[in-house]
């Protein structure tokens, strides 16, 4: 059956399983773990002087500099995983309940995506030793761990290559080489060369074989994984690993990486679990700069619920920005735009990624602008903006409906520019309804509501205490909301004797 994007946004919420809700109820960290935190109390200096740094290019910075724009990937500052430990009370306070990191294994570079070795974490970091010290950290305190995989390619000095390039036959088809002795890489990268994972033995040792790469670090302790240049990878790839992988470690998120439109990856059936959501993203900031209105706003997000299907879209990553793009507040001018767009990013539906250092309104262009190192000196902090990602994550986190529950987009029938949605989950009581008004005027309306568990006369409160206090009437819903400000409503119980929501009623 094909069906109008209206249509499918609005079909029957389907029964979610353990994982989906699971997976749709975090709030991951994204950590690029050099620039983050160091462990033991050391400085830049003290850092750098382990043998691990001593290398040809590298470029020793001091934690407070910015990063130069030539030497991308060779300028050091020290971070470790065991500065990620000493730093996991602030993850905690914050309400992030797990941590991703971007590449950790054996590399020459500062970003780790050019690996020299998939089976050793990188000394610069602390070794597989200070992997086991963060899992065990993170475990303890309920959080998870996603591990940043590169499938496509690996470095130019990696052993694997070296034997190819030397002559080695076993691993010549490891690689696509062309006549002249070029090859194919990552994006004309020649440090970068591809791998070939039309290759069984390819895919044996990066994700098949109980001691690939993927199955070792999960057996090692690791929670799941999120897997680079997901276009690249490739769906049949995604099938193969899921069907394999997710045998033996059924709890593991999956997770792809994809700039754009994700719903063929969804659409093609039992590939990776989510993708990093930059759809929404570019349709957030794009609205919030007046690139696009309110109609193609809401038409965004429902484009993503009919493409990607609820599962998909539960278990994908709502990201603002990463260490690829301008930092979020850069992206979007003010911080009064950076604060709408995080009231977004934690209540469409999907898991929301927090950028290392976007909650105290950390600057940062084009990278490699937007991997400056993690500012610890509250000085420094735009305490507002914590306050105000603490505050989502709060909400968020107290009602089902934010985390796990369908969305019915409400925005494009009404006049004016604002975003406006349902969320709702099959128990009658879970919803909450969230406008976000860009208009320089107040958004005043009456607002019909086709949802048939909010009852006449239930009171709606908002969460975020910025807008008045209302209530439905016979399926419709009158709202007051000022320029430039959101609402988030959920309904409120206020008789002694009496519920509206009855469990008789559940969906």
């Amino acid at each position: 059956m094909v069906c109008h994007p209206f249509e499918a946004a609005n079909m029957k919420t389907p029964t979610l399983d353990a994982f989906t809700r699971h997976t749709a109820s975090q709030v991951i960290y994204q950590i690029f773990p050099e620039r983050f935190a160091i462990g033991g109390g050391l400085s830049s200096a003290q850092k750098l002087a382990d043998p691990s740094y001593d290398l040809p290019r590298a470029v020793k910075r001091e934690w407070d500099e910015a990063p130069l724009n030539e030497a991308c990937g060779d300028q050091f500052y020290g971070g470790d995983l065991d500065g990620i430990v000493a730093q996991l009370d602030y993850l905690t306070d914050l309400g992030a309940t797990g941590v991703y990191l971007t590449p950790i294994f054996t590399s020459p570079s500062n970003h780790k995506y050019d690996a020299t070795d998939f089976f050793s974490i990188d000394p610069m970091f602390g070794g597989e030793e200070a992997l086991k010290r963060l899992t065990n950290a993170l475990h303890d305190r309920e959080m998870t761990l996603t591990l940043d995989a590169v499938l496509n390619h690996c470095s130019s000095q990696h052993p694997w290559f070296l034997a190819a390039q030397s002559g080695d036959a076993a691993k010549r088809d490891w690689f696509t080489f062309k006549p002249d002795g070029s090859y194919l890489c990552w994006q004309d990268f020649g440090l970068m060369p591809e791998l070939n994972l039309s290759n069984p033995e390819v895919r044996d040792v990066l994700y098949r074989k109980p001691d690939s790469l993927v199955q070792h670090w999960l057996a090692k302790g690791i929670d799941s994984w999120r897997f680079d240049v997901a276009q690249d990878v490739g769906i049949p790839v995604a099938q193969e690993m899921r069907s394999i992988v997710g045998a033996r470690f059924p709890a593991a998120n999956l997770l792809g990486e994809l700039n754009g439109f994700s719903g063929s990856w969804f659409q093609a059936g039992e590939g990776f679990q989510g993708m990093m959501n930059y759809w929404y993203r570019t349709a957030t900031l794009a609205w919030l700069a007046g690139d696009i209105d309110a109609v193609q706003m809401n038409h965004a997000v429902r484009d993503a619920r009919a493409g990607y299907g609820l599962q998909g879209l539960l278990c994908s990553w709502n990201m603002l920005s990463s260490h690829d793009t301008p930092r979020l507040i850069t992206s979007v001018g003010d911080a009064e735009r950076a604060r709408l767009a995080l009231l977004m990013q934690f209540t469409l539906p999907g898991v929301p990624l927090v950028y290392y250092g976007e909650e105290i309104g950390m600057e940062g262009g084009a990278d490699p602008d937007c991997r400056r190192t993690m500012r610890w000196n509250e000085a420094e902090w735009n305490q507002e903006q914590r306050s105000w990602v603490k505050r989502l994550i709060a909400i968020r986190q107290t009602n089902p409906a934010l985390q796990y529950g369908d969305i019915t987009v409400l925005g494009d029938r009404l006049a004016g520019n604002a975003l406006v949605f349902l969320r709702h989950t099959t128990v009658p009581g879970e919803e909450a309804l969230v406008i976000v008004n860009m208009d320089d005027q107040p958004l005043n309306v009456l607002l019909m509501l086709p949802y048939s568990h909010w009852y006449d006369g239930v009171p709606l409160r908002d969460a975020l205490g910025t807008s008045p206090d209302t209530k439905v009437q016979a399926a419709s819903v009158r709202l007051s909301i000022a320029p430039h400000t959101g609402a988030v409503y959920q309904a409120a119980e206020p008789h002694v004797n009496y519920t509206f929501f009855k469990p008789r009623n559940r969906i």
